[in-house]
C-alpha cells in the first residue's frame, strides 16, 4: 500500500479524500431551513476540502451519489445538481461510468501575457508540434482581418501546444503573405507565436485585438486535445498587428474549458453622461 500523501496531514477532511467514504463523517449537515437551496449547501460542504489542496488532491475519487444521497438525506437530483456547480467550478471532473473526481487545478493565464513566457516563469515546460502546414486560400473571417483581396492564398499553419509533456491546446494560424515567407519549420517547432513574429519581422507585434469564446469540441479537434467530441473548450480568436498597424497574423487557439480560465486586468473608460455638455 501507498503512504499517504504529505497534503494529508492538513486535516481530517483533507486526508479522508483517500477514502472517499470518509470524508462525508467530517462534512456538517445541511439546513433544511436555510434560504440557501440544498444542492447549493451541498455544493459548498463537498468543495471546502478540496479548496487549498486541489493540485496535491487531482484525481482523488469524491463520494458516489448515493453515499451522498444517504449521509445528507436529499434526492439524487440534489447530488447531481451539486456536482455539476463543483464541475462548473472547475473542482472536480466526472468520468462516465468511472466516478466523480478532484479535478486538476485550472491553469490561469493572465492575456495581457504571453502564455508561453508565463509558464515558462513559473518553469513549466511548454512544447510545439505541427500539425499541418500548407498554402490555402484564406477564409473569409482571416481575408477580413488581415486585410486581403477575395482568392488571396495565404500559408495555414496548425499546431498543437504541450504543457510538462500533456496536450492542453490547439492552434490554428493564417500568416500574412508578407509574414509567412520569412516563417522557417524550425520556428514553427520551437517558437511561441509572439517570439515567432519578432523573429520573422525583426520587432515583436505592438498590438493584439483577442476575443475569448466557449465552443463544443468537434470530433477531430476533440480527437487532437483528448477530449470527447462536445466537450467545451474556450477559444481564443485573434490578430496580432505590426508597430504600424498592419496585420500581421490571424487565427484562434482553443484549450479545455473546464482546465483553464483566463484574466484581464484593464483600465475602465467611462462615458460621459447623455445629459452633460
Amino acid at each position: 500500500m501507498m503512504p499517504p500523501r504529505e497534503v494529508m496531514r492538513e486535516g481530517p477532511a483533507v486526508a479522508s479524500l483517500a477514502q472517499p467514504a470518509l470524508i462525508l463523517r467530517h462534512l456538517p449537515p445541511l439546513d433544511p431551513g436555510s434560504s440557501v437551496p440544498l444542492h447549493l449547501q451541498l455544493a459548498e460542504r463537498l468543495a471546502a476540502p478540496i479548496r487549498g489542496a486541489q493540485a496535491t488532491l487531482a484525481g482523488c475519487a469524491m463520494p458516489t451519489e448515493a453515499q451522498c444521497m444517504a449521509y445528507f438525506g436529499v434526492s439524487r437530483p440534489t447530488v447531481r445538481q451539486a456536482m455539476g456547480h463543483l464541475v462548473a467550478a472547475g473542482l472536480v471532473t466526472r468520468g462516465r461510468g468511472k466516478g466523480t473526481f478532484v479535478a486538476p487545478e485550472r491553469l490561469n493565464h493572465d492575456v495581457s501575457m504571453a502564455f508561453e513566457d508565463e509558464m515558462r516563469a513559473a518553469r513549466r515546460s511548454i512544447r510545439f508540434k505541427v500539425v499541418l502546414r500548407r498554402q490555402e486560400p484564406a477564409p473569409e473571417r482571416a481575408r477580413e482581418r488581415l486585410h486581403l483581396p477575395a482568392g488571396q492564398v495565404v500559408e495555414y499553419v496548425e499546431r498543437l501546444r504541450f504543457l510538462d509533456g500533456e496536450v492542453f491546446a490547439f492552434e490554428q494560424r493564417w500568416f500574412a503573405p508578407g509574414v509567412s515567407r520569412h516563417v522557417t519549420q524550425a520556428m514553427l517547432e520551437e517558437m511561441a507565436i509572439i517570439s515567432l513574429l519578432g523573429a520573422a519581422m525583426g520587432e515583436p507585434p505592438a498590438r493584439i485585438v483577442n476575443t475569448v469564446r466557449c465552443l463544443p469540441a468537434d470530433a477531430r479537434i476533440g480527437k487532437l486535445l483528448g477530449v470527447p467530441r462536445r466537450t467545451a473548450l474556450l477559444e481564443t480568436e485573434h490578430t496580432y498587428y505590426a508597430m504600424a498597424g498592419t496585420p500581421l497574423l490571424h487565427g484562434s487557439v482553443r484549450f479545455h474549458g473546464e482546465r483553464f480560465e483566463f484574466t484581464l486586468d484593464s483600465r475602465l473608460r467611462h462615458m460621459p453622461d447623455s445629459d452633460s455638455a
